[in-house]
């Protein structure tokens, strides 16, 4: 053994004093303080935050204000430290978001007969005013539903001119391949394969209709809605580009409108039957058609803020256990039961008070607690998870910490609602250390059944961008997909307390071993070169950096 590597060892056998757990049969939680942990403090947290006066704690309403207002209050009040811009609470995030300078308007001409469609009556933006259009005596071609599927030997586009035209086409994909069960589409309906095929055939534009065929008869009824556009706009981060988005303009015709413009009554059905059965010798003539499009968007713009406290350990590196503290207000935006339940509060008890609750109780453990960490942790509550993951994306392009001092993100979204006590701890398989760590400690709490899964972690909430863009080890503790999610019925009497106080308490206790342990998290994911707090490249399986002094070190060897 080599001198360096023995003083190694024995400086890890001694650093701190600190006894390596014991995780045999009858072992206790090694977290201090974990009893302050408390279903009282628990339910009233949840019930704040998912109280009908907070309105579904939306991006940039009021109570989104009031909601870190109250996280940082109990921060504070804990005796947790400030860790935001300047040496406050918050860190600003910039938003924006586009509207429409005047409502679209959308017409067409045929044999010198003009007829013009109502905006949210007869058509809609499918995007809302994201990516505007003006089109002056444009084109118009039906392009089927728009799909090329080789195995299939279907392909409705091929051959069809559409650079600088609008497309004309069927929602979904051809109905004798619609399939029974919860997900009857394949990948050639969903919008975004639709879209890659008509940019790429240079599409200015589409318009999209559901033809009668389609699971039964017309969508009217889903047109979205303009209003709920207006009130919950799609929201996307002010960077200082307003660069148009690079994303299509669609706009969804009822069906009367498209057999108004495909020239009378039952002419959407008889296509859609023709192309259901790759009868493409049936794709009508619209050369005689001039259409008139007009859609101009402006940029308007807002900030709200994540919320940010920490409780500082021995070392300047990190743990952060982060959630997010906004919801889908009235249900505009997001929401599963849209058709029945928008303009109704949407609490977001699960979705996302218990992961506040979570980050409030441990932040509060430990900052009373008496003992100072070896790691020191990092508190975030994010906005506008719900609208893109932007607070904690914004994060992630301004950090507090600097990434490369951080060892792991633990986020919290969704454990309130346990079913008979499951929750899986999803993306630990990123790093062999984290993955230690959650199954060394899910013995210590026989109430819980902990599932692990061996895939990378979701792109479902906000561990996303560090996993993805900041090269940061995380996992994701979730309690699973539920009937309640993001509907009205989401509310803080249907939460299972019980379950959620030892699942917080199992946090608590991997955070705290993480802080505890003097060996590095290491991560495999797609940020190539990522560097840990020692210094290291997090990537088991980047190469070696030569070291300078490994000549040196070999004139002291042990003589192995």
């Amino acid at each position: 053994m080599k001198i360096r590597t023995l003083l190694a060892a024995v400086l890890l056998l001694f650093i701190g004093g600190r006894a390596v757990a014991d995780d045999t049969p009858g072992a206790q939680p090694t977290a201090p303080n974990i009893d302050s942990i408390t279903l009282a403090d628990i339910r009233g947290d949840v019930q704040f935050l998912a109280s009908d006066e907070m309105v579904g704690r939306e991006t940039l309403k009021p109570e989104s204000a009031i909601t870190a207002a109250y996280v940082r209050s109990r921060m504070e009040r804990a005796g947790v430290q400030p860790a935001g811009v300047n040496g406050g609470w918050y860190q600003p995030v910039k938003l924006k978001h586009n509207a429409w300078q005047a409502a679209p308007s959308l017409s067409w001409t045929r044999g010198g007969q003009t007829e013009s469609l109502e905006y949210a009556r007869d058509f809609v933006s499918t995007d809302g005013p994201s990516a505007g259009l003006e089109l002056r005596a444009g084109q118009v071609v039906f392009a089927g539903y728009a799909v090329n599927d080789s195995a299939r030997s279907y392909n409705d586009i091929e051959g069809v001119d559409l650079k600088g035209k609008l497309a004309l086409i069927l929602r979904y994909e051809p109905t004798p391949w619609v399939r029974a069960g919860r997900n009857p589409f394949s990948r050639n309906a969903f919008l975004q394969t639709k879209t890659a095929l008509l940019r790429q055939a240079g599409a200015a534009g589409v318009l999209l209709v559901t033809g009668p065929r389609s699971l039964g008869g017309s969508d009217n009824r889903t047109l979205p809605s303009p209003e709920a556009g207006e009130k919950s706009p799609p929201l996307s981060l002010d960077l200082g580009d307003d660069k148009a988005a690079d994303s299509l303009p669609f706009f969804q015709l009822t069906l009367a409108a498209c057999d108004r413009l495909l020239g009378g009554k039952g002419e959407t059905e008889r296509l859609q039957k023709a192309f259901d059965e790759g009868d493409f010798s049936a794709r009508p003539d619209l050369s005689g058609v001039s259409l008139d499009l007009k859609a101009v968007s402006t940029v308007v713009r807002g900030e709200d803020r994540n919320v940010a406290g920490m409780v500082k350990g021995e070392l300047d590196e990190w743990i952060i256990f982060g959630a997010h503290h906004d919801h889908l207000g009235y249900g505009y935006f997001g929401a599963r039961d849209a058709r029945t339940a928008m303009g109704q509060v949407h609490n977001g008890a699960d979705d996302n008070a218990s992961g506040v609750a979570t980050v409030l109780e441990i932040a509060e453990a430990l900052a009373t607690c008496g003992r100072k960490p070896r790691r020191s942790f990092l508190f975030l509550t994010f906005t506008g998870e719900e609208k893109g993951l932007l607070g904690s994306s914004w994060y992630v392009k301004h950090p507090l910490i600097p990434h490369e001092k951080v060892v792991a993100m633990i986020n919290i979204d969704m454990i309130g609602r346990l079913d008979q006590a499951k929750v899986t701890m999803d993306g630990t398989s990123c790093s062999k250390l984290l993955d230690r760590h959650c199954k060394e400690a899910a013995p210590l709490f026989p109430e819980l059944k902990v599932g692990f899964n061996d895939r990378p972690p979701m792109p479902a909430s906000d561990h996303w961008p560090f996993f993805s863009q900041a090269g940061i080890p995380v996992f994701f503790p979730f309690g699973g997909v539920n009937k309640f999610m993001h509907t009205a019925e989401d509310d803080a009497e249907t939460i299972n307390y019980a379950d959620m106080l030892a699942c917080i308490k199992l946090l608590y206790e991997i955070g705290w071993r993480i802080s505890e342990d003097p060996g590095y998290a290491d991560y495999t994911g797609p940020v190539k070169g990522s560097i840990g707090p020692d210094g290291k490249s997090r990537d088991p399986n980047a190469p070696k950096v030569a070291d300078p002094d490994a000549e040196q070190e070999e004139e002291f060897s042990a003589g192995e």
